[in-house]
């Protein structure tokens, strides 16, 4: 990575796990094409500008602990601007609370694709789980389209609030069955079931949950944690990952609250943009 602006490569990686630990480890892997654009330091902490470019692809992060400077935010929209007339693919992932540089980014066209939470489980060993009516197996005729019914119906409210299509898995619904079933026929997909009707099911990738649902008929009964309790259980103890990772949208404050009942820590803020044409 060129830099000779007196910043350490511990401090950069620090800065970009503030972000999201995908950030950070997607620059460590790519360091040597990395650029460090701007810098701030002092008492009131670090702070980090850099790009990160493919022969197709740019990747900007930001997170400073005062993103007020002039200067960095001229910086910002300079190296935008040359980038757009470049070309290719553009993304811009920045701190959550770095709310001027935000602001910047859209007005130069970037679009949020998404704002969250990073959060994180450590704890020494997994819990055994009690699942009382709930059960895991399948029963023995499985009406497959309940899966796009429980996905539509569970982040209706989410897609609506983000301005996000709220069809979109009724829209997709053949490749959508597809991938259930091969999440479920590699073990990442566990789906929980009370009398033959789906309540709910979660799926996971490496460390992280990328996906817990409820359908809203059993929302708010408790099924939620018990389903989460299960998962952790189920990466301690079978797949023997020690932390486990999974975001959350800033919107979803009810799914956030519920992750950290359950013993999950915030460890970063993150707002994903993608550059489109205006």
């Amino acid at each position: 990575m060129s830099n000779n602006l007196g910043i350490t490569r511990t401090s950069i990686m620090n800065l970009l796990a503030d972000i999201s630990p995908m950030a950070r480890d997607y620059v460590d892997e790519a360091f040597e094409q990395g650029v460090v654009l701007a810098v701030q330091s002092g008492e009131e902490g670090e702070g980090v500008f850099l790009r990160v470019a493919s022969d197709n692809l740019c990747i900007f992060y930001a997170n400073f602990p005062d993103d007020s400077s002039p200067e960095i935010l001229r910086k910002v929209s300079e190296e935008i601007d040359h980038s757009v007339v470049t070309g290719g693919e553009l993304y811009f992932n920045v701190h959550g609370g770095n709310a001027r540089i935000i602001q910047l980014v859209q007005s130069k066209g970037f679009v949020l694709e998404m704002e969250g939470y990073v959060l994180r489980y450590s704890p020494a060993k997994g819990m055994p789980v009690a699942l009382g009516e709930l059960v895991t197996e399948a029963p023995a005729k499985v009406e497959w389209e309940s899966y796009v019914e429980l996905f539509e119906a569970a982040y209706e409210q989410l897609n609506r609030e983000n301005g996000w299509d709220t069809k979109g898995y009724s829209k997709t619904a053949e490749t959508f069955l597809q991938g259930i079933k091969e999440l479920e026929k590699r073990d990442r997909l566990k789906s929980f079931w009370k009398d033959g009707v789906l309540i709910g099911c979660y799926i996971v990738d490496g460390h992280y949950i990328t996906d817990l649902v409820v359908h809203p008929r059993f929302q708010n009964k408790g099924y939620g944690s018990l389903m989460l309790k299960h998962c952790i259980h189920f990466l301690h103890e079978e797949m023997g990952i020690p932390d486990i990772y999974l975001r959350v949208t800033k919107s979803n404050s009810g799914a956030k609250r519920l992750y950290e009942r359950n013993g999950f820590t915030t460890i970063s803020h993150f707002a994903e943009h993608a550059y489109m044409a205006k």
